[in-house]
């Protein structure tokens, strides 16, 4: 399993630490936040744009396919009861993508680690201690 520890830095900020590198996730200042890092929903967008755009990376270097402006746009809506994401919208470019590897690239980046871990729920255990 991959370790991540994240601890409370001072009032709404948090440290996170995934192997040598130290990341900040806070809140916005209209939330009272110091906003020196993406709140977690952004994080959980981000992972999967970010994960999305390393599947098409791959499925281009495979293909002898020019990565080069490989762009992954994100956008997110949240509704309430319970409060989750409700809405994810992913649009990957890639400049002078051929027109018959489009499909190749959609069933790439939909079989991304994080999109198949939100399809197929993990099991999340909490312990408290």
């Amino acid at each position: 399993m991959a370790a991540i520890t994240v601890k409370l830095a001072n009032r709404l900020k948090f440290e996170a630490q995934i192997r040598q590198h130290c990341i900040a996730i806070d809140l916005p200042a209209e939330l009272q936040g110091t906003d020196t890092g993406p709140m977690p929903p952004e994080f959980f967008v981000l992972s999967l744009a970010s994960c999305m755009g390393y599947y098409a990376l791959f499925y281009c270097t495979k293909n002898r396919i020019p990565a080069e402006g490989l762009k992954i746009d994100a956008d997110f809506e949240k509704t309430k009861n319970p409060d989750r994401i409700s809405t994810i919208e992913v649009k990957i470019s890639i400049p002078g993508l051929p027109e018959e590897h489009k499909k190749g690239v959609m069933e790439a980046v939909n079989n991304c680690i994080v999109k198949q871990s939100i399809l197929i729920k993990p099991e999340i255990n909490v312990s408290i201690g």
